[in-house]
């Protein structure tokens, strides 16, 4: 049974180094295309992914949960959605842009929801009302950086108003019509980038949260959670439609077109955060979660994401925020980082969780700045866009945390 599982675990890693090669990811030009190189790929991390399984294995045993491990996690998503919102590929490689774009950072906002929900859980245990504490602590916070990131939304329009001027004039309507209008829809169309999309594109994440904690709190005085996991699922199906769009049957493509007629998206709370929050939720329980070979179901699920994106190449789609492969993919990255040894010293994991959190909330001013200002996208090199656009945003950020250090009282 031993080799077997092990056996497993090669033809495993040897399907995706495979699908990596057919996708022209792993290319001769490169070098990493090579027969020798591939060869050598499928055997390290072949064997680097059975040692892996089998610490996790132990320290499940032992009781070991390392939960600084996700704060390493959060560091290396929030420096991946950099790296989205700025797809420093998109002109250099279709393959490279497509690996980011499509795959590896999807993966990054369901890891964030579900490990606040996963700590909502397990600190509720001692705080029957830390959910309330919780959404009261991030209000202020996301109102503070909704009103920092005017500034930005001011010079993203005054950069684009040809491309305004253009819509405008297409309108049945005179220009002091229009302002009029837009002077007295602004409460509204103020309230609705609030609890909806968020004022900035980033910014979405934080109403999706706390209303999903909200919807999660209320539920849960009167219902099971479980049933509520099981509502948010299909909820998340239906959120699905904007990256399955193409492959949907015409009556229901219909039906689903006049939903983003109104609402553009499906990424927010109900049919996004909520599903993953209530996941991370409930896999907090006394004996701690766990799932037998977690680590080859990563894989595996993986695998499963390599395959959805292949079938998703060529079909029409309205944006690609919710892939269903993502929910087995979180679920299993979260068990196997936390019985995981500990990477890192609590010391640097509590700063990489205090800089992946600052990290995620300037880098979209760091990037509007250098793109419209100094037109860092127009270097031909991918590579030093990202080292130039997260160089900065670290600045920052480590600035902002030496601020708090010493004002304290000046942060939420």
């Amino acid at each position: 049974m031993k080799y077997k599982n092990e056996a497993i675990v090669i033809f495993l890693v040897t399907a995706i180094i495979l699908f990596l090669k057919y996708m022209n990811i792993l290319q001769l030009e490169n070098g990493f295309g090579k027969p020798i190189v591939l060869i050598f790929m499928i055997l390290f991390f072949g064997v680097f992914a059975i040692k892996v399984q089998k610490k996790i294995d132990k320290n499940y045993e032992n009781h070991e949960i390392h939960y600084g491990n996700l704060d390493i996690l959060k560091y290396i998503c929030a420096i991946l959605i950099l790296i989205l919102h700025l797809r420093p590929f998109l002109n250099y490689s279709d393959q490279l842009d497509l690996t980011f774009n499509n795959i590896i950072t999807r993966i990054c906002v369901p890891i964030f929801f579900v490990i606040t929900g996963y700590f909502v859980a397990l600190k509720e245990k001692d705080n029957p009302n830390y959910i309330k504490q919780y959404i009261k602590k991030q209000i202020p916070l996301y109102l503070v950086w909704s009103l920092l990131y005017l500034p930005v939304i001011i010079g993203l329009f005054i950069t684009k108003f040809s491309v305004v001027e253009e819509y405008l004039s297409m309108l049945p309507l005179s220009y002091p019509v229009i302002i009029i209008l837009a002077i007295s829809l602004l409460p509204v169309i103020l309230l609705i980038a609030l609890v909806y999309t968020g004022v900035y594109y980033h910014l979405w994440y934080f109403p999706a949260l706390m209303l999903s904690l909200w919807v999660l709190f209320q539920w849960k005085k009167k219902f099971k959670v479980q049933y509520l996991l099981i509502i948010s699922f299909f909820l998340l199906l239906f959120g699905a439609t904007e990256t399955y769009y193409g492959m949907l049957p015409t009556s229901i493509k219909q039906l689903v077109t006049y939903y983003y007629t109104i609402f553009f998206t499906t990424r927010n709370f109900l049919f996004f955060g909520l599903f993953y929050v209530v996941m991370g939720y409930t896999m907090q329980s006394k004996k701690g979660p766990f799932s037998k070979f977690c680590f080859e179901k990563l894989v595996i699920s993986f695998l499963f994401l390599i395959f959805e994106v292949i079938l998703l190449l060529d079909e029409e789609r309205l944006n690609s925020n919710i892939l269903i492969s993502c929910i087995p993919l979180t679920y299993y990255l979260f068990l196997s980082i936390i019985y995981l040894p500990d990477i890192i010293s609590k010391k640097w994991s509590n700063r990489m969780r205090e800089l992946s959190k600052y990290y995620y909330l300037i880098h979209p001013a760091v990037i509007f700045v250098f793109s419209f200002l100094f037109e860092v996208r127009n270097i031909g090199n991918p590579f030093i866009q990202i080292i130039i656009i997260l160089g900065f945003t670290h600045i920052l950020s480590s600035l902002l945390l030496l601020l708090k250090k010493k004002r304290p009282h000046l942060f939420l």
